[in-house]
């Protein structure tokens, strides 16, 4: 029963994960591509849209597939932390990937009919150094998870050996 329900969490949160990193900033990134309000197109004057898409799709995928092996994976286990700091990692590389893809700084240029009438820029490059601080504080208790986890691990796996036969010696 353990291995199956720690399989579907994995797969549970794979989705998620897959949701969050691809399936969000795909559909954000095509509905602002070219948006239309009161008559005057808002279009993207990125070049780099492939780019973006890429990035996203590359990041997304390689953390959604950590995030199922991260959580199918047993409590307080080495290939549990292991994963975590693959996946924390990743994470960082991802929001990374925002900045040197162009994302950050996003251009829109007002066109009616058939003039520029002038352009909007999105700076969210502050945005995304926060959330890098925020991962960097994250991998500092990851890491301390991983290290407690492989520095305990006879004291573990004996705990989870006693809760599998079902002893409740608590000496």
């Amino acid at each position: 029963m353990g291995r199956f329900s720690n399989i579907v969490k994995g797969i549970i949160f794979m989705c998620v994960y897959i949701g969050t990193t691809m399936v969000i900033p795909f559909l954000t990134f095509t509905w602002v591509k070219e948006v239309q309000i009161l008559g005057v197109a808002i279009v993207l004057t990125q070049h780099d849209y492939e780019k973006i898409i890429f990035w996203i799709s590359a990041f997304g995928l390689l953390i959604s597939t950590t995030a199922f092996f991260n959580y199918s994976s047993p409590k307080q286990s080495i290939r549990k932390g292991t994963f975590a700091m693959i996946q924390i990692i990743l994470n960082c590389l991802y929001i990374w990937s925002y900045k040197f893809s162009g994302a950050t700084e996003i251009r829109f240029e007002i066109v009616f009919e058939i003039a520029n009438i002038g352009f909007i820029s999105i700076n969210v490059q502050n945005m995304v150094m926060l959330y890098m601080g925020v991962y960097f504080l994250t991998i500092i208790l990851k890491g301390y998870d991983f290290f407690d986890f492989l520095l305990n691990r006879k004291t573990i796996r004996e705990k989870r050996y006693k809760k599998m036969v079902g002893g409740n010696d608590s000496s």
